[in-house]
This record gives structure tokens, sequence and C-alpha cells, in this order.
């Protein structure tokens, strides 16, 4: 199925979606493309949102929607040249990896660092000693932001889990031909 078929078949506003995307591509057909449609809670309430994100040969397009209470729609659309990208990280989670040919991934988070955003996650830190009352302070991680999606096979489908998996696969074969 290719990126225009896939954002049809999702059917959270397929025509709004593609033509955020269309624009964001300029006139360019992404080589590889991922998208995760999620819903929220809140007060209550259900709310949709969907992130696509698309690759050309030049560029990473993001296009992120989120459905308001009031019927309305916001979308925000993020385009960087692929040369900006500062680094990708993928972490996989890998069933049966004694298994020849190393198992296979039942989920895959993927960031890419375009210089734009950083996320910080705050934790307590402890020490070895577990009657240790102390208070040892906090430790801070800081991880780039700019574009980060997690598929797992259980909860998104194997297809998905595929596309993710050839998404990173096209996106390091690009960087890879832009730093040589």
């Amino acid at each position: 199925m290719d990126t225009w078929q896939e954002i049809e078949s999702l059917g959270f506003y397929p025509a709004l979606v593609e033509r955020s995307l269309r624009r964001a591509c300029g006139g360019r057909e992404p080589v590889a493309a991922l998208s995760q449609l999620d819903a929220a809670f809140d007060q209550g309430h259900m709310f949709r949102h969907l992130t696509v994100a698309a690759l050309t040969r030049t560029h990473i397009v993001q296009v992120h929607v989120d459905e308001l209470d009031d019927g309305q729609a916001m979308v925000a659309t993020a385009l960087a040249p692929v040369t900006g990208v500062r680094g990708i990280s993928v972490l996989e989670v890998v069933a049966e990896p004694a298994r020849a040919g190393g198992g296979s991934p039942t989920e895959v988070s993927i960031a890419v660092d375009m210089g734009g955003q950083r996320r910080g996650e705050v934790e307590p830190l402890h020490c070895d000693d577990p009657e240790c009352q102390a208070d040892h302070g906090f430790g801070l991680t800081s991880v780039p932001d700019d574009l980060s999606i997690r598929v797992s096979a259980t909860a998104d489908g194997e297809d998905s889990l595929s596309k993710a998996e050839e998404f990173v696969d096209v996106l390091t074969r690009i960087l890879a031909n832009d730093h040589e």
C-alpha cells in the first residue's frame, strides 16, 4: 500500500492529511512513510491524533493532526532537509533473540534529531543501599524529540511494524549517501 492509500485507509481526515503532506513534500513523492493513528482521553472525552512521517530523497516531513473538541482539527507540519538530521536512534524489542538471524522485532521506537526540540525526563536518583532514606537528588535525561514514533506489532499490527523498519532502512541509506 502506498502512502496515499494508507492515509485514505486510516480514515482520519484523509483529504486534509493528504493536502498537508503533498504541500510539505513540494511535489516530491515520498520514498518511505510511516503513519500512526492514536487516541487520547481527557476529562472523559476521546481525541484522536495522527502523525505521518515521510521521507523524500532530500527531506524529512512530519504532519501531525489533532482532533479538537469543537469539531475542528489542528495540523502541524514540519519539514527539514535530511542534511540537517543530526542523528537517529532506534530502539527495538526483539522476540527470541537467540534464534537464527537474531530474532524478530516486536516493537520499534524511532527518534530523529533535527536540532529543533529536546525532551527531558527527570527522575529521582537512588543509591545501592535498599535501606537508604537519603535524598540523592534528581537525574535528567535529555533526548531529541523532533520526531518520535513507537510502533508495536501487538498494538499497530505487523504491517505497521514492517513499515517502521523500512522507514529506518530508507532513512539510514539516505543519510549514508548524503555524508559520503
